[in-house]
This record gives C-alpha cells, structure tokens and sequence, in this order.
C-alpha cells in the first residue's frame, strides 16, 4: 500500500443545506497542526482544511484521517463513508469520537479516541499496513511536542492558536470538556508550547491560548508568562479563563507583561442559583470586584453568559443588561444553555422529561447552535417559556450590541485593544442581527 494519509479537518452544512465556506476564519483548529507532527516521517502527508478547500476524493492516499470537533461530525461521516466507497482505509477521531462513537462505528475503519502521540500513530498506521487494524484505539494525552505549523495560513486566520493543556480543573454540568476529562487536566512541556510560539511569531503577532482554561495551575502559568517575557516574543495575545485569576494580581501583572490583552471568561449567570445548577463553583457577589480587577491590570474581560437557567426568570435579561453596562464587560457573549449530548446537564434535562430534541443528532443537525451561538431553547426552563427564553435573549442582544453600548465597552486605555474590542463587537452584532432575522424567518 502507499505510505500516504490525508487528514481532513470536515466543515458542516448550514440549515439550508449547503456546506459552510469561507475565506478567513477567527482562528484556527489546531488538530491537523498536531496531527501532521505525528505521522511518520516515511509517510507523505496531505490536508485538507475544508472551511477553505473541497475534499480532494481522488487522493492516492491509501489512508483517510478525519477529526471532528462536534458539530461536523455528521458531514464527516458523509466524507468517510465515501472514502470507504472508494476503498480508503479511514481513522476517525478528534473531540466529538468519544460522544459518537455509535455512529462512527458503521463509516470508519477504526475510532481514535485521546490525542495519538507520535508512537500512538505510528502504531495506528502499522496496523493499517499490515492489514491488523483495530476498530478502536484509546490514546492518552501526549501532545509533548512541536506542532506543525506549515500546514496554516496566516492570512485565513486573525488569530494563530497555541495550547499549553487540555482539559480543565472544573466539572461543570454542562461542559463537554469535564465530560471528556472529568476535571482533571494535562499540561504540555514547555519547550513544546515556547516553540509554538516562536513559529507563531514567524507568522503574526497576533495569538490565541485555545486551552480550556489557562488557569488551570498557577505555578505552570507563572513559568509560561516569565519565559514568554524572557524570550522577548511580543505576541498579543488572548486566552480562556476562569474568574478566579482576577485574585491573583500577581499573576494578572506577568500576563499583561507577557502580552495578555484579553481574557475570555466563563461567568454563565450573575445569579448564585444559575450557578450553582450548572455546578460552578464561584460566587455571583465577587464577578463585579474581580472584573474590576482584570480591568485594572490593563486586561479586557470578554465574558460568556447563559441564559434560561433553572435560576433565571423574566426579569433576569434586565437584571444582566445592567450588570454587563455597569461592569463594562468588553464583549458579552450570549447563549441559551445547550444540554449538549454527553454531558450531565443533557442526562439530567433527559431524566427530567425536559428536552424538546433526545436524539443526539438532533442537537448536531441544528448547526446554527453551535456555529455562532446558542440561539434556540431545546429544553424546557423551569421559570419561562421557551418563548420566553428566546425573546429575552433576542431583546438583550438587541440592546447590547447597539453603537452607543458597544462604544461604552470599547472605551479602554490602548487605543489597539479598544479597536479590537470595537471590532470583536461589531462582528457579534451582525451575528446577533443575523440569529434575530432567522427567528423572524422560522
């Protein structure tokens, strides 16, 4: 057989049908990167990033890998039953494997479950080779080495991602991410990370940690920010959170010196009932004095919220308007909860008769949910309607992502970062006008 694997990073088909296609992105994924420093180096490699290319199904690949992260999961499968039409070996994995695992079985050759290390593949493609491939491997977490940066452009992406660890210390009820990981985590060397930033830096100046949280272990952070600083990188860059590095000034401190300029914070509900049913463990009363904080140390607070929470009623979007306007969170970003498949907020909403989609798939098919934001209820909120909850939400983004609110929020002393900002909100108001216009359509 020919030594030769083609790894395809899948997009998805909007509700109209058509698959999702574009020139730039955000920022990118980080799975082919990773994967590509795996495979042998006796193996010829070719990519496929599909957001920006077709698949190519007339490689001479013998073998196909597919990751999927969630929801192109279901248009992966298409993919991988066609190349097994052809006669292609095909691996899948990625995030979504582990909670698909059913519907995988019956297209690909062999699940991978975990992150292959370079001698997790090479053992995956031997088996290939010698016709012994199993239908299911389970890899750890080995990701302790450079990833393969060659394979992104910088010019489709406005932020170049970096990972220092998967999984997160929490075990929030609605979180994949503890559901895959059950709090524990996993850090990465830093040679590794230091080098993926030094071929980050090659390219742009301009970074994303996509790390479920960054905060994760305050000893390993320190060390990141001061060899980042020691380095001389000048990045700018952004990462995931949680509040509680808002009691931490001397961590905040080396972040901003390290080129920290924004934290993407998890803060779901302003309301301790809202919480403590999702399974967060921090205190509604602290979110305005630990923002306050992250403000001061020159960091923009992008702020995540839920909505249609067990804790919330009617009057909770007016009650989190003011919270947003008075604590200047920079950019609000807002979703209905979604019970995602997997998760224990899915079996508990199942177990409660809340649901109002059961199939797992149901919840992949309905792609606008998870390509920009929770926007439909599909579950039954104890204190509203699901009419309710939908309106609230539309109405809120309404009233958030008008110019004179936004304006508000941008109003930071870096004449850089308050344009970032500016521009981060007016990306999530066209989005927010966009989901509004679908609601109007259905």
């Amino acid at each position: 057989m020919k030594k030769k694997i083609y790894l395809i990073q899948p997009t998805y088909h909007n509700r109209d049908g058509r698959l999702l296609k574009g020139q730039t992105v955000f920022m990118h994924a980080l799975a082919l990167p990773a994967l590509s420093r795996t495979v042998p180096r006796e193996w010829q490699k070719e990519f496929c990033f599909e957001y920006f290319e077709d698949v190519n199904y007339n490689t001479d690949a013998s073998v196909v890998g597919i990751t999927s992260m969630g929801y192109d999961v279901l248009h992966g499968c298409e993919i991988a039953e066609a190349f097994k039409n052809r006669g292609k070996i095909v691996l899948y994995g990625g995030h979504q494997a582990q909670f698909s695992e059913d519907s995988l079985e019956s297209v690909a050759d062999a699940v991978v479950h975990g992150h292959p290390s370079r001698d997790d593949m090479a053992s995956i493609l031997g088996d290939a080779e010698s016709g012994r491939l199993a239908p299911k491997y389970r890899c750890g977490f080995d990701i302790n080495f450079p990833f393969d940066y060659s394979v992104l452009s910088r010019k489709r992406a406005r932020f170049m991602p970096v990972v220092t660890s998967v999984g997160c210390r929490n075990r929030c009820e609605y979180c994949c991410t503890a559901a895959m990981y059950g709090g524990r985590y996993h850090l990465r060397d830093l040679d590794s990370v230091l080098a993926d930033l030094r071929a980050v830096r090659r390219r742009t100046r301009c970074a994303a940690f996509v790390d479920a949280n960054l905060y994760n272990d305050r000893d390993y952070l320190m060390r990141l920010c001061s060899r980042m600083i020691k380095q001389n990188l000048r990045l700018r860059w952004g990462a995931q959170s949680t509040i509680d590095v808002g009691e931490d000034p001397e961590i905040l401190r080396l972040l901003r010196k390290a080129g920290c300029r924004i934290l993407f914070i998890g803060l779901e509900s302003i309301n301790q009932e809202g919480l403590n049913w999702l399974g967060k463990r921090y205190l509604a009363r602290r979110y305005g004095e630990l923002i306050r904080r992250i403000r001061e140390a020159k960091i923009a607070v992008a702020g995540f919220f839920m909505l249609g929470l067990d804790g919330d009623d009617g009057s909770s979007y007016e009650t989190l308007f003011d919270f947003i306007h008075e604590s200047r969170v920079s950019i609000p970003i807002l979703n209905l909860l979604l019970p995602v498949p997997g998760t224990r907020m899915f079996e508990r909403l199942k177990r409660e008769g809340r649901l109002l989609v059961e199939s797992p798939d149901g919840f992949l098919r309905n792609s606008p949910v998870y390509n920009t934001s929770c926007n439909r209820c599909l579950f039954l909120p104890k204190n509203m309607t699901v009419s309710q909850a939908e309106h609230g939400y539309l109405e809120l983004g309404r009233r958030l992502f008008s110019f004179p609110e936004m304006l508000r929020r941008s109003a930071v002393s870096n004449p850089l970062l308050a344009a970032a900002v500016f521009v981060m909100n007016l990306d999530l108001r066209s989005k927010t006008r966009a989901v509004a216009a679908g609601h109007n359509g259905a």
